[in-house]
C-alpha cells in the first residue's frame, strides 16, 4: 500500500468510526512552521491523540519527533503518547512512550479509544 493511500485509508476509517457511533469526527491536522507534520490528530474526551503514519517496516526514532514535539508543545491536553500507523509486524513501544502498530489494527485500536476502553 502506498504512503498516500495508507494516510487516506487511516483517516477514512476515523471518520467511519466516529459517523457509525453517530458523533461528528473531531479529526485535525499539525504542521509546525519548521516541517513537522502529524497526520492525524484525534480528539477524544479531553485529549488529543497524535498519530503519524507511515508505510515503513522498520520505523525509527525520526518517526516519532513530531509526536514528541507536539506533545511538548501542547503539554496536559496531548495524550501521554502518541501512536505510530505502520507497517511493523506487532505493536511495539518507541521512544518518549509512543507507540508502533501495525495498520491492520488501527480500526480495532480506535474502536477501543472511542469507547473509552484504551
Amino acid at each position: 500500500m502506498g504512503g498516500a493511500l495508507l494516510e487516506g485509508w487511516v483517516v477514512v476509517e476515523a471518520v467511519k468510526a466516529f459517523t457509525n457511533r453517530g458523533r461528528k469526527p473531531d479529526l485535525y491536522f499539525w504542521r509546525s512552521h519548521h516541517g513537522l507534520e502529524v497526520d492525524q490528530l484525534i480528539q477524544a474526551g479531553t485529549q488529543l491523540h497524535p498519530i503519524k503514519i507511515k508505510r515503513t517496516a522498520p520505523p525509527t526514532r525520526r518517526h516519532v519527533e513530531p509526536l514528541t514535539r507536539l506533545r511538548a508543545l501542547r503539554g496536559d491536553e496531548a495524550a501521554d503518547g502518541g501512536l505510530l500507523v505502520c507497517g511493523v509486524e506487532h505493536e511495539r513501544p518507541m521512544p518518549g512512550g509512543h507507540r508502533a502498530l501495525r495498520w491492520q489494527a488501527f480500526s480495532a485500536w480506535l474502536e477501543q479509544l472511542l469507547d473509552g476502553t484504551r
